[in-house]
């Protein structure tokens, strides 16, 4: 059985972690001055920054997403028996999900399961890379799915956003959440929501904290899977992501970038990462 493994843009997986990964992207939507734009199709993560520089309105996230899971069924029914597609969580305000599983309901012809991946960013890639691996060797359409429900709940992710004040500005945080804005803080996920849960006096201290928390989770007894993410940080990334490997047994180490949709609620400067232990 051949089966497809879809995942949408806001999961840290770029054009050319797609190809290598052999993924498909389900490109989420951003409205900015009445016009819409596709993630990583009209829009990359680079062009939405140089905007942010000089525009006078700001970007929103848009609504459904449903006619691009139906053209991504649509078009893999000729070469897939089985479709998996895996979105982010429906408890983060996104249409996701929820045009996943309409678009499903709408294409025929071919076995389709929609996953909530619990994650955002490159917690949301490991999910989708281990459901690919599987598929590549073979899997069945219930062996990917079953893959998505043993990595979910062993995977952990922590972040340092930039600034904490984009994501209370598009209210995955509430203000009322976080003491200052001024702070530099480490945000994880839980239940699929964003939460902040430290908090530091400077970004330095907070980058530093990423590297303890990796060190306190993450086992050096079996293979690591580790997704690291930045926006407009490549080079802090590359730099972490040398230093775990020589500190690792890493079975898969990838630099994943915020796409302009979630660009939307993460500042530049933003580094993160995702991992779990086999």
């Amino acid at each position: 059985m051949t089966v497809a493994v879809i995942v949408d843009s806001s999961s840290a997986i770029t054009p050319g972690l797609a190809k290598e990964f052999s993924l498909h992207l389900a490109p989420l939507h951003l409205m900015w001055d009445k016009d819409e734009y596709a993630d990583w199709v009209d829009m990359t993560a680079e062009e939405f920054y140089m905007r942010l520089q000089t525009a006078k309105t700001l970007p929103t996230t848009s609504g459904s997403v449903q006619g691009e899971f139906m053209n991504l069924f649509e078009n893999l029914k000729s070469e897939a028996d089985g479709i998996v597609a895996i979105t982010l969580s429906p408890n983060t305000p996104s249409a996701g999900y929820d045009s996943a599983i309409r678009a499903r309901e709408l294409v025929e012809g071919i076995p389709i399961e929609v996953v909530d991946g619990n994650f955002i960013t490159s917690a949301l890639g490991l999910v989708a890379t281990a459901a690919a691996k599987v598929a590549s060797q073979g899997g069945s359409l219930k062996e990917v799915v079953e893959v998505t429900q043993r990595v979910i709940p062993k995977t952990y992710t922590f972040f340092n956003p930039g600034s904490i004040s984009y994501f209370i500005r598009g209210g995955r945080i509430s203000a009322s959440d976080v003491e200052s804005k001024e702070d530099s803080h480490i945000v994880s996920q839980k239940e699929g929501k964003i939460v902040p849960i430290e908090k530091y006096p400077t970004r330095a201290e907070a980058r530093d904290r990423l590297r303890d928390l990796l060190r306190e989770k993450a086992r050096k007894d079996s293979p690591l899977h580790i997704g690291l993410f930045h926006a407009q940080a490549k080079g802090e990334a590359e730099k972490l992501a040398s230093e775990i490997k020589s500190a690792y047994n890493c079975a898969e180490l990838w630099i994943g970038e915020a796409s302009p949709v979630v660009a939307i609620h993460m500042s530049p400067d933003s580094l993160g990462l995702a991992f779990y232990n086999e």
